[in-house]
Formats: C-alpha cells, sequence, structure tokens
C-alpha cells in the first residue's frame, strides 16, 4: 500500500467449544502507521520554503513600503496552503504533526508582521530630529551589530549630535560681538578719515564695512543652515542604521525559531515510521 506501513502483526488462535464441538477462530492484531513521504514532500517541504521566503523580508531596507505586503501576500498564501492540507489530512481529533507544524509557522509569520512594523516604525523615529538614546547606541549599534557581523555602527555620540542641532547659529551667538566689531572699525575708519581720507571716502568705507557685515551675517546663515541639515541627516541614518540592526536580529530569532519547529516536526514524524524488519510476526 503506497499510504499505509503494517508496523505489527499478531494472529492468535483460539478453539472455543460449543455443547463439545469445537469451533475455532483466528484472531488478528494489525499495527498500521501512515507513510510520511508524501506528506512531507507536498506539505512540509514547500511551508518550509515558504518559511524561507518569510525571512527574506528582514533583508528588505526599513524605509520599504513593501515589507508589509510582502509578508502580508506570504501570509495569505499559507492560509490557503493550510486549507487544502486540511482536505487531504483524515479528520481526527487529535492534530497531526504537518497541523503543529503550521499552526506555529501561521504564529512565527504573524510575530513577524508585528516586528516589520515595529522596525518600520522605529526607522522613522527619525522625523523628529531626536538622536538615538546612548543606551540603544551602545547595546544595538555597537555590540548586537558587532556580534552579527555588521561592524560598529555607532558612529555619532548623541548628545554631541542633540547639543549641536539645539545650539544657536554662530552668527546669532556672535551678534554682540559683531556689533562691537563694527564700531570699532567704524571708529578706526573715521579716525583716519579726519587725518586723511575725505568725507566721500568715509561715507564710501563705511557702506563697505556694513556690506562685508551683512555678507558675513548671511554666510554664516547659510553655514548653520547646512550644518543643521547635515546634523539632521546624521540623526536619520543612526534611525535607520538602528532599525536594520533591529531588523537583523529578528531575522536570526525567526529562522532559529523555524529550525527548531522543522526539526521537532521531522523528529516527530521519523518517530512515527515503523522500525526495520517489523513488518509482521507471522500467524502463530
Amino acid at each position: 500500500n503506497v499510504e499505509w506501513d503494517v508496523t505489527k502483526l499478531f494472529a492468535k488462535r483460539n478453539n472455543v467449544f460449543y455443547n463439545g464441538v469445537p469451533y475455532p477462530d483466528v484472531t488478528f492484531v494489525i499495527h498500521m502507521t501512515r507513510r510520511p513521504t508524501f506528506y512531507v514532500i507536498n506539505m512540509l517541504v514547500p511551508r518550509a520554503l515558504l518559511a524561507l521566503v518569510v525571512g527574506a523580508t528582514f533583508y528588505l531596507p526599513p524605509d520599504c513600503g513593501e515589507k508589509i505586503s510582502f509578508g502580508v501576500s506570504v501570509l495569505l498564501s499559507l492560509t490557503v496552503f493550510q486549507l487544502l492540507v486540511a482536505e487531504a489530512v483524515p479528520q481526527s481529533e487529535s492534530v497531526p504533526a504537518v497541523g503543529r507544524f503550521i499552526i506555529v509557522s501561521l504564529t512565527l509569520m504573524t510575530l513577524s508582521l508585528l516586528a516589520t512594523s515595529f522596525v518600520i516604525t522605529l526607522g522613522d523615529s527619525g522625523q523628529e530630529n531626536r538622536p538615538v538614546p546612548g543606551w540603544a547606541r551602545k547595546v544595538f549599534l555597537k555590540y548586537a551589530s558587532r556580534a552579527l557581523l555588521m561592524g560598529d555602527q555607532s558612529g555619532h555620540n548623541g548628545d554631541e549630535l542633540w547639543h549641536r542641532y539645539n545650539a544657536p547659529p554662530e552668527h546669532m551667538q556672535n551678534n554682540g560681538n559683531r556689533e562691537v566689531d563694527g564700531s570699532d572699525i567704524h571708529s578706526g575708519t573715521e579716525r583716519r578719515s579726519r587725518l586723511d581720507l575725505p568725507a566721500r571716502s568715509l561715507r564710501e568705507s563705511q557702506s563697505y564695512v556694513e556690506y562685508l557685515l551683512e555678507m558675513k551675517g548671511a554666510v554664516e546663515e547659510i553655514s548653520a543652515y547646512m550644518k543643521k541639515l547635515d546634523t539632521e541627516k546624521n540623526i536619520h541614518n543612526d534611525w535607520k542604521t538602528l532599525a536594520i540592526v533591529v531588523d537583523r536580529i529578528f531575522l536570526v530569532l525567526y529562522l532559529v525559531a523555524c529550525v527548531v519547529a522543522l526539526l521537532a516536526t521531522l523528529l516527530n514524524v521519523k518517530a512515527g515510521r515503523p522500525p526495520p524488519g517489523s513488518h509482521g510476526d507471522g500467524i502463530s
């Protein structure tokens, strides 16, 4: 039979007397197990491949909008696959090993979607322009990234970025000094003009000084704005890097859980297979 294996076969002959007449009968005891090859190839292996496909979602960038849709598509395909399995597997009160593996896989896929949502939210935390906390930078960007063979990702100091982002522009800090310098320039120019230059040259020099001071303020404003943009970019990159490291941690945990579930299912299936040479003990 292509579906069943006879693991044990016992036959016992009985002689029952009725009114002194013997009536012999034979009682057969048959132990059968289902052959797992059909279910392993057609149900277990495709499900294991779907688990690997779900693991590929953790490699997508955190800002990619296809992470959730891809995971939901695989989850729907597994749900349809479970309906086919329910029709192929005989109905019973006990859950078969393939059914338990599919239930565990559905649970892991659901948890992976929740983890993906958390990673996407974590990657978008840089929109608030808040730097990565020091403990997260030390735990994830330094030690966890090294453990995952991603290198040391803690390039910037969070306190330094926060101070640079909230610090007032340099031209605002030196505004008073600039006025003093301008007055000093004006006074020095006036003293020199009184000695050597006519009034027209004095007015021209004053206008030149004012123009240079305005140019200096504009350059300082542009420089402060570029520094602010650079700080915001570094903050966003740090949050994205943190999301990538956390996503890689979830990938490792997901693969470990899938391997443990698959090995447990295969060991359960192997334990139910008949031992070699035990197809029958003959008829006594």
